[in-house]
């Protein structure tokens, strides 16, 4: 029993440090909120119209996004992205307009560095996996380790950065409300 408990202690600290992101139903990493307006009457159009104010705001400069709107469906698309340590990560971002309501969604996460790009997984990679996606070449624990954590780190901060990005727009489009009522 003394020998297995270090195994354990060890496998439960490797098991913690494995970073998940929310995911669909088809189990692809996507970021999804659903927001009730406080002014529950506010048209659909209206809402769309402060979508698209947001997107303009927060991607002002033509390189910052590709930015699409769909006026009959009352949707917004903005495909950009995050800048996390010397990593690019690609992503959509699709907001769609309701009466007193909308859906945002964040999917299509890709990670590119030094021309390799990846598309982001519901957990951050653990040191087996690493090792087996290098084909069991690297034999330094030490290297496995080191990109275990850089993969971590990255997850942790994009898990950040996308909360970030859908609670920026959910205060936006609340104080639009708050600003109606004064």
């Amino acid at each position: 029993m003394k020998v297995l408990l270090p195994f354990f202690l060890l496998l439960s600290v490797q098991l913690l440090a494995q970073v998940t992101l929310p995911t669909n139903e088809l189990g692809q990493v996507q970021y999804q909120e659903i927001v009730r307006l406080p002014d529950a009457t506010r048209p659909t159009r209206q809402v769309a119209t402060q979508l698209r104010s947001w997107v303009d705001q927060q991607y002002p400069n033509e390189g910052d996004a590709e930015k699409h709107y769909d006026q009959e469906n009352n949707v917004v698309f903005a495909k950009s992205v995050f800048l996390i340590d010397g990593q690019t990560v690609r992503y959509t971002l699709t907001l769609e307009a309701k009466f007193g309501r909308y859906r945002v969604t964040l999917t299509d996460l890709i990670t590119e560095a030094k021309g390799l790009s990846l598309p982001v997984q519901a957990t951050s990679p653990t040191a087996d996996e690493m090792s087996r996606m290098a084909d069991n070449k690297t034999k330094s624990t030490n290297v496995i380790q080191q990109a275990v954590k850089q993969q971590e780190d990255l997850y942790r901060q994009l898990n950040k950065e996308c909360r970030a990005t859908l609670a920026n727009l959910k205060e936006y489009m609340i104080s639009l409300a708050e600003k109606k009522s004064n």
